[in-house]
């Protein structure tokens, strides 16, 4: 149990929601997952965002309801022995049931059960112990490392710890399973039974082992159909047999006319052995996914653990593929011990040691939560020892890529659409404050980033003193079509390969991540790793830095370019004065633009109706001319304009080179413009952008 948070009796406390870190490293594919302290916690799990989910995301609020009844159930139907002590007999239970949860914390009802939840930095697992039934049930759920493909894995743990013999069946799974089919968010908010008419079960082979969710085809009223062809899956075995179990599918089968799903109506007609072995339906319907476990005996203090997998496949002929690997020996273990080595490694460098291990543990997982906010920076293009002892300003090959970062999205700040890319070297887009925040002391942990931070938000001042609102991960372009060949002919393994590697490099900016799932999709062999493919590709690349206008413009964002320098300061006080005034930047060009006040002033009724105020309304517009300059990069042969527009430029129609400056000439033009923007009390700078400070509920302020 060490290094984990403790919670007894967890769902009779205040509720409370929190989240997986989504990570799976740098060479895996994150899940997100989001867990409360009701039911079995899992509260709702995907990829990607909240558009792809296997189980529904759900606002806090709706999770505390729905978790217990759509989430995770097991239903244990059991048969005791008996002994010289008592008499034999049957049962059917469902741990972790709300029904026999504890009214309160003083509730000293010795029937219920004792529940308790363990949280660790890369984990969660909670455990019942039922003295009635004489069962203990420990569920652990953690998101799978490094592994060509994502998945959330489950571990379900049944302990006889009673005094005889016990035989059971059990169905252990999701009551709720959603299918692929495209952006699926909005439909299942809105349109949830209509979507159901798309919604099937298939399968990858003749038994019940590896079932198929997904849709016929994305549902759209377009003449364009889309087959879909991604789906998600359950696999299913015990620890010590790996057989695959069957996988139930049919929530009919289980839950009768319980439409609520508040009780396994149907065990009460069939066994789970007849459930198993009669016809199941799962279309047109939302269907679920319990693993069945038929007649096991356990001795007392006897044991049995159900692994199951539950993630997306590209195709169904995928998943027997990814059953067999995760059906070995070990596997599960090996890679949970993993999911808690990746946490230590992130965090290692704020480890602390104290008397106080809960002050110790708060130190990293503050760490931890900042750096997910942020990013954790790798240095890439690590070619030889020249580059291994040196930063990132003195030598050109080192590139700087933020991994494991996103907008920090969950269930109680729903408003947020958080992404996590499923691809190698993971990230998704943040908003500029919480980004700028959380790398205020990345060159203090990691010094070799040297003044990378500083260059990629100066980068982003626009010519008016404004910066956009969404930060995305830094992109690549390799420009020297000589040295792409070159490359190539290193990391390429045949003439083939060779060739559709010179086309991506030549195709236009991209990302590690991405550039490794184009090699997988289209079949690129390589006579290097990953990884040393990726360094080789990014010594010979130019890096650009990435981002979007999103809504208004808050007021706060140049508040912290201070801190970032400063930090660089601490590290490198000699290199400040070339940072300042020998390092070029570009200005950040958007298309959207501050009003002047004589349109964006307007006089309104007060609340009440009975006199009139002036408002500022419809801060910012998007300029029209500026639209037909980002046309004109368009490119004719992917429909998608280039990354040069996104950056100032000079002459007409910004047809003459990137408009660039000193970094002393950006901040004192910065200062120059929120110095011109002060009140007339000249007190603080006026909201002209639209948007407030960095307390977002104060939106109204700034009307």
């Amino acid at each position: 149990m060490a290094g984990r948070y403790i919670s007894r009796d967890f769902d009779a406390r205040s509720t409370f929601s929190n989240f997986l870190p989504g990570v799976a490293g740098v060479f895996g594919k994150p899940i997100w997952a989001f867990y409360v302290n009701r039911g079995q916690a899992l509260a709702c799990f995907g990829v990607a965002s909240k558009d792809f989910p296997l189980l529904e995301f759900q606002t806090a609020n709706k999770a505390y309801q729905m978790t217990p009844y759509v989430g995770f159930r097991t239903f244990i139907v059991g048969e005791r022995s008996g002994n010289k002590k008592k008499e034999g007999e049957s049962f059917i239970m469902e741990p972790f049931s709300p029904e026999n949860s504890k009214m309160s914390l003083d509730d000293d009802d010795e029937s219920k059960p004792e529940r308790t939840m363990y949280t660790g930095t890369n984990e969660l697992e909670i455990v019942e112990e039922d003295d009635v039934h004489g069962v203990t049930t420990s569920v652990k759920y953690f998101v799978l490392p490094e592994e060509t493909f994502g998945a959330l894995v489950r571990t379900t743990t049944i302990t006889n710890t009673g005094e005889d013999d016990l035989t059971f069946s059990a169905l252990d799974g999701l009551a709720k399973m959603e299918p692929t089919g495209g952006k699926m968010q909005w439909g299942l908010k809105n349109i949830g039974r209509t979507l159901e008419g798309w919604m099937g079960v298939y399968h990858a082979d003749d038994t019940l082992t590896l079932p198929f969710y997904r849709m016929s085809t994305e549902p759209g009223d377009t003449a364009s159909v889309k087959i879909e062809k991604e789906g998600h899956y359950c696999i299913s075995f015990i620890e010590g047999d790996y057989t695959l179990l069957p996988i139930v599918y049919d929530t009919d089968k289980v839950f009768g006319f319980s439409t609520t799903l508040s009780s396994p109506d149907g065990l009460n007609s069939k066994t789970i052995e007849e459930i198993v072995s009669s016809p199941q339906y799962g279309d047109a319907k939302t269907s679920a996914a319990f693993a069945a476990v038929q007649k096991m005996k356990l001795a007392p203090g006897e044991s049995v653990t159900i692994t199951s997998f539950y993630g997306r496949a590209a195709v169904v002929e995928d998943v027997p593929k990814i059953a067999k690997i995760v059906s070995k020996k070990g596997y599960a273990a090996k890679k949970y011990k993993r999911a808690k080595e990746l946490m230590s490694e992130l965090t290692a460098s704020v480890e602390t040691h104290t008397a106080n291990h809960l002050f110790d543990g708060t130190i990293k997982q503050n760490y931890l939560d900042n750096s997910l906010r942020g990013g954790i920076p790798l240095i890439l293009g690590d070619m030889d020892e020249n580059s291994r002892s040196s930063n990132y300003d003195e030598d050109p090959r080192l590139k700087v890529y933020h991994v494991f970062s996103r907008i920090h999205g969950d269930l109680e700040r729903d408003y947020n659409d958080f992404n996590i890319d499923p691809t190698y070297f993971s990230q998704g887009p943040g908003n500029y404050r919480d980004v700028a925040q959380n790398r205020r002391n990345d060159v203090v942990f990691n010094p070799r980033i040297g003044s990378f931070c500083i260059k990629q938000f100066l980068s982003f001042i626009q010519a008016d003193g404004y910066e956009p609102l969404t930060v995305e991960a830094v992109a690549f372009i390799v420009n020297d079509i000589n040295q792409a060949s070159r490359i190539t002919d290193v990391i390429a393994d045949g003439e083939k390969s060779a060739d559709i590697i010179m086309n991506i490099l030549s195709g236009g900016v991209f990302r590690p991540g991405q550039l490794l799932q184009l090699f997988d999709q289209i079949g690129v062999k390589l006579r290097v790793s990953p990884e040393r493919a990726v360094d080789e590709i990014l010594a010979i690349a130019e890096e650009t830095p990435m981002a979007t206008f999103g809504q208004g413009y808050w007021s706060d964002h140049w508040d912290y370019y201070l801190d970032l320098i400063e930090a660089y300061t601490a590290i490198y006080p000699d290199g400040v004065e070339a940072l300042m005034y020998d390092t070029e930047l570009p200005y950040f060009f958007s298309t959207a633009t501050v009003k002047p006040r004589s349109e964006k002033y307007v006089v309104d009724k007060t609340f009440d109706g009975k006199s009139e105020h002036v408002l500022q309304l419809d801060a910012t517009e998007f300029d029209l001319d500026k639209v037909a300059e980002q046309e004109a990069f368009r490119s004719n042969k992917t429909g998608l304009i280039a990354n040069d527009a996104n950056w100032q430029r000079t002459g007409d129609q910004g047809k003459n080179g990137t408009m660039k400056s000193s970094a002393i000439a950006k901040l004192f033009l910065l200062g120059s413009i929120k110095y011109a923007t002060r009140d007339a009390y000249g007190m603080g700078v006026e909201y002209e952008g639209g948007k407030p400070g960095w307390n977002d509920a104060m939106n109204g302020l700034n009307g």
